[in-house]
């Protein structure tokens, strides 16, 4: 059998169902691989080996009982924002790292119950905002080229992920933060509708953008997931209700003679040239589908992006105005984010609220007719991590947040749900599209990016690993 750690959470699932492994084997060859390839990319903050493998005997006892779970025996990882009754939850700063919560995130709970074993807590951007040197815990590396940074804030997640540490991870997303580390790692990441996963017990950055979600090796791993820990909550008003139909049931479906939205005008204007070509690949891989690719326009799209940044600036210094006066303990590009947040006036803030109904109508009436927009998931390769960092865009280099950021912010302002897929690789990197879709209708999503993973064979790819792994 093939290692254990580079099977996805749906392989594993068959595997114990069929007794040819168990979660306690699982587990341990997840911990193999964490010991073989931590030391490289330094994606683990806390490491919970030993409750791990007191849970996975307990999976092993259910599964011969008969008793499992939807998740029974699945090895995950939290990023660290994420509450953890009696284990501690930092959010990647030195302010928090001797927090310890004493209740669960509700999405935690609901990973626990559904079975799952919870392996670490996973590295993070300070409070899901800085920068991709924490100034505390060190740099996550991109598994695929350790001079590069694995985007963020979900940077552990997308690293532990891609080098097969866990099968399954959660990460957060307030203007792209599950898509962007998704796509410079390589693996399968959902932005879901706004309040389709409720956010009690999420260290929040912006209450109206933020998001938390699937960060998987598959589409089949991300709706198995999602159907886990969406639903409603009474903790989170913004929570919406189930599904009558789980996630998981979109798979397999035909997509030929779908209608595909693109728009090449702002969601495509600046890339790098060798991206866009791979972009290019992939979209003549859907048509493949029986995909019908149409043109779209988004005239005011570039407003949505800096409408989006007005409200994240505006509360996180509502949620964080305590930490103002610890802006040296901050990490840099946290300091400076946190710093300019007093510059978006009141005035900026409401008439980015007022404005949102309108982006979100524009993007509604430019998909009528369309089952989904596909756009590409990143506009150029993951850069390499220095005091500066910017993005290539082949004619000249941009901030790097500038460029990772312009396909994903928008997404957030709207809430509508948005999947990233591998699609390709360039000079041995990968990339990837996203697929938007309407509010509520994962489901689309799903039966494009399950139909697309069923006929391509990138997000099977994998970075090298250590002789020792």
């Amino acid at each position: 059998m093939s290692d254990l750690a580079d099977l996805t959470a749906t392989e594993l699932l068959a595997a114990f169902a069929a007794g040819t492994a168990t979660p306690s084997e699982a587990t341990a060859a997840c911990l193999a691989r964490i010991e073989a390839t931590d030391p490289a990319v330094n994606s683990i903050i806390t490491l919970l080996a030993e409750s791990a493998l007191v849970r996975a005997a307990e999976s092993d006892a259910r599964w011969r009982d008969g008793t499992a779970r939807p998740l029974e025996g699945v090895p995950y990882g939290l990023k660290d924002i994420v509450a953890t009754a009696g284990i501690p939850t930092t959010g990647g700063s030195a302010l928090y790292r001797d927090y310890v919560p004493g209740t669960d995130a509700v999405l935690a709970a609901r990973l626990a119950e559904a079975g799952g074993v919870l392996l670490a807590k996973l590295a993070t951007f300070e409070f899901a905002c800085g920068g991709a040197v924490n100034k505390t815990f060190g740099p996550t590396l991109n598994p695929w080229d350790h001079r590069r940074t694995t985007g963020g804030s979900s940077s552990g997640s997308g690293a532990a992920v891609a080098l097969g540490q866990v099968p399954l991870a959660i990460g957060t997303d307030t203007g792209g933060s599950i898509r962007i580390p998704s796509s410079f790692c390589g693996i399968t990441g959902i932005k879901a509708t706004y309040g389709r996963v409720p956010r009690h017990g999420v260290m929040g950055l912006s209450w109206t953008m933020d998001h938390a979600g699937p960060m998987t090796r598959s589409v089949a791993d991300a709706a198995l997931m999602l159907d886990v820990i969406a639903g409603p909550d009474p903790l989170d008003p913004t929570a919406l209700p189930a599904e009558e139909a789980p996630f998981t049931s979109a798979l397999g479906q035909d997509v030929g003679g779908m209608r595909v939205a693109r728009n090449r005008t702002f969601l495509e204007a600046e890339m790098h040239p060798a991206v866009a070509a791979e972009y290019e690949t992939a979209l003549g891989e859907l048509t493949a589908l029986g995909v019908e690719i149409v043109d779209v326009e988004l005239p005011t799209f570039d407003l949505a992006a800096v409408a989006g940044w007005w409200i994240i600036y505006a509360e996180m210094l509502s949620l964080h105005e305590e930490h103002v006066s610890k802006i040296e303990d901050r990490d840099e590009m946290g300091a400076s984010l946190l710093g300019a947040a007093p510059f978006v006036s009141a005035a900026d803030y409401l008439r980015a609220l007022r404005l949102r109904p309108l982006f979100q109508r524009e993007l509604d009436d430019a998909m009528a007719g369309c089952a989904a927009l596909v756009t590409p998931a990143m506009t150029a390769l993951p850069p390499l991590i220095a005091p500066e960092m910017t993005s290539d865009l082949g004619d000249r280099e941009v901030p790097w947040l500038d460029a990772a950021c312009r396909v994903s912010v928008p997404f957030n302002l709207t809430g509508s749900p948005a999947l990233v897929v591998p699609s390709g690789e360039v000079d041995g990197l990968p990339v990837s599209v996203q697929f938007v879709g309407r509010p509520r209708d994962e489901a689309t999503l799903f039966a494009l990016g399950g139909a697309y993973q069923a006929a391509t064979a990138h997000h099977l790819r994998r970075p090298a690993l250590p002789a020792a792994a």
